[in-house]
């Protein structure tokens, strides 16, 4: 090959490996947190062995889950309906579809489905291996 098609080898080569590729996955942030949804910052995670549990919870119209705490981080997302949360000393927050909610830590509360369809949850827990994801009161 002589030095200009040699040359002009390199150049589309160059090219290529710098031209940015397109891919058409999206993500959005759904939730980017330093503390719970009551303002309580996140402690330093001392996890010796680490479990993660991932739940599919469907909460009927009208049904409450009973007043109960997570001793571990815990994040839920509404894959479908309205939840209300509602601490022991009556805070509340409600969710909508699409939203995602960073549990309380060591704090009693309950929700309930406060829409016309069922609630579907979509909650991962991180904590240590044994630890129970919820103690009821």
């Amino acid at each position: 090959m002589n030095k200009i098609m040699k040359l002009a080898v390199v150049f589309f080569a160059i090219i290529l490996c710098t031209v940015n590729v397109s891919y058409s996955a999206q993500k959005d942030v759904l939730l980017k947190t330093t503390k719970t949804w009551d303002n309580a910052k996140y402690k330093k995670l001392k996890i010796k062995k680490p479990e993660v549990t991932v739940l599919k919870i469907i909460i009927d119209v009208n049904e409450e889950l009973p007043m109960h705490k997570h001793d571990l981080v815990n994040i839920a997302y509404v894959k479908k309906g309205t939840l209300t949360v509602i601490t022991d000393n009556h805070k509340e927050i409600t969710l909508h579809e699409g939203e995602a909610l960073p549990e309380l830590i060591g704090k009693y509360h309950y929700g309930k489905n406060t829409g016309n369809e069922p609630v579907e949850l979509i909650v991962f827990y991180i904590g240590e291996k044994g630890t129970p994801l919820s103690v009821n009161k």
